[in-house]
């Protein structure tokens, strides 16, 4: 009841969107001092009200909550795909018999509201495949990528979701989660080149397999970020999302939210005026406290409106898992199974619901779920923000997949 309050509380301003609408309808020109009700990028731009776009500036325009979908790793292991602490979720790509699972997953966050699905290839990581295959390991990351996509297009169909739940291409942390001290050391021994190429590969098999835009989810830094952002820009018919992994954690892995956010924040909005073409920002994979602490940081900072002014939007999706001295002592796949997936006693029932109501009201207009949560959480979150009405007014050039 709060969330359904609180969200027509924001559709209740309108009058941005109307003077936006009325002055495509008078054909002003666009230009980057009209960046309050314009996106910065000087393009012909879109709204809800109807005009056409290419660069995603609906978010500017548009202050709807859309739900995102939940943790599939946990969800598929409940419906029998066996734990795997060499490629985690990704065994259910690599073997067939687990095909039909991964899109039934997907199915029940549809229907449980989801707007966005996330393909999941995301332990599809280069630290984890070359150890998996060898030096065939290329070959089975680019067949799993591009299958991953191609079985969320699968679930969509199967619910006549084509014109109204988009995919989300993941593009995957370059090594390992929560431990930015092992990217960085992985991007100094591997280069800076070969790490771009490895996104590039990823993000050529999911536009290929007809994503609707590309997630950098869960990045470990904004070195990360930036390799994805690059390998985004040879896919300029698609937007790009960041999403920083929750905790922002320093090299040495203390949890830096609220120092770090206004920071990387500032850094997607110069990306921004540099030509990329981000749809949102936002925070993942960490315990919500932390992720309520970098948006409402953002949102301090004043960059959280300047982003908001540009187009993009805040995106924020947290952990239900209790996995805090996991992520604390340093996340390694191989000690996953001495921890377990306990969910937290606090986020059962309505407890995750009370998180996402501080997100939005922190300014996150994406909203959904990661480690731990299910369609459960999902249902609740859709159903407080009633958002099968919200469906409708995502503009043509961001509905469905080609």
């Amino acid at each position: 009841k709060a969330l359904r309050s609180f969200a027509s509380e924001r559709s209740s301003s309108s009058a941005e969107m109307a003077l936006h609408v009325a002055r495509h309808a008078e054909d002003e020109p666009t230009t980057q001092d009209d960046s309050e009700t314009f996106c910065h990028c000087a393009k012909e731009l879109t709204c809800v009200g109807g005009c056409s776009s290419g660069c995603g500036c609906h978010a500017a325009c548009d202050d709807r909550v859309y739900v995102m979908d939940g943790s599939m790793g946990r969800l598929i292991q409940e419906m029998g795909v066996p734990r795997d602490t060499t490629i985690w979720a990704a065994r259910s790509l690599v073997e067939e018999k687990y095909h039909q699972v991964v899109v039934e997953a997907h199915m029940r966050y549809i229907r449980a509201g989801a707007t966005m699905i996330t393909t999941n290839n995301y332990g599809v990581q280069p630290c984890y495949y070359r150890r998996a295959f060898g030096d065939d390991w290329e070959a089975h990351a680019r067949r799993d990528t591009a299958l991953a996509a191609r079985l969320a297009r699968e679930a969509r169909a199967l619910c006549g979701k084509e014109d109204s739940v988009r995919i989300l291409g993941c593009l995957p942390p370059i090594c390992e989660t929560h431990r930015p001290d092992l990217a960085a050391q992985f991007i100094e021994e591997n280069g800076v080149e070969w790490c771009l190429a490895y996104y590039r590969m990823v993000a050529s098999e999911l536009t290929a397999a007809g994503v609707d835009a590309l997630l950098g989810e869960t990045m470990n830094s904004w070195d990360e970020a930036e390799l994805v952002l690059k390998a985004a820009a040879d896919h300029p018919e698609v937007p790009v999302l960041i999403c920083m992994e929750g905790a922002l954690r320093s090299l040495d892995l203390r949890p830096m939210a609220r120092a770090r956010a206004p920071e990387l924040a500032a850094r997607a909005l110069a990306a921004l005026e540099a030509g990329a073409r981000l749809e949102a920002f936002g925070f993942n994979c960490s315990q919500p406290e932390h992720i309520a602490e970098a948006l409402e940081a953002v949102q301090a900072s004043g960059i959280g409106e300047k982003l908001r002014r540009a187009g993009v939007r805040l995106a924020a999706y947290a952990n239900c898992n209790d996995c805090k001295a996991l992520h604390d002592g340093g996340f390694d796949l191989g000690r996953l199974e001495a921890f377990g997936s306990r969910k937290r006693k606090d986020l059962v029932g309505s407890g995750y619901l009370t998180w996402c109501n501080r997100f939005i009201r922190a300014g996150a207009t994406y909203c959904g779920g990661c480690c731990g949560t299910t369609p459960d959480e999902i249902r609740a979150l859709s159903d407080s923000l009633d958002s099968e009405e919200a469906l409708s007014h995502f503009p043509p050039e961001v509905q469905g997949g080609a």
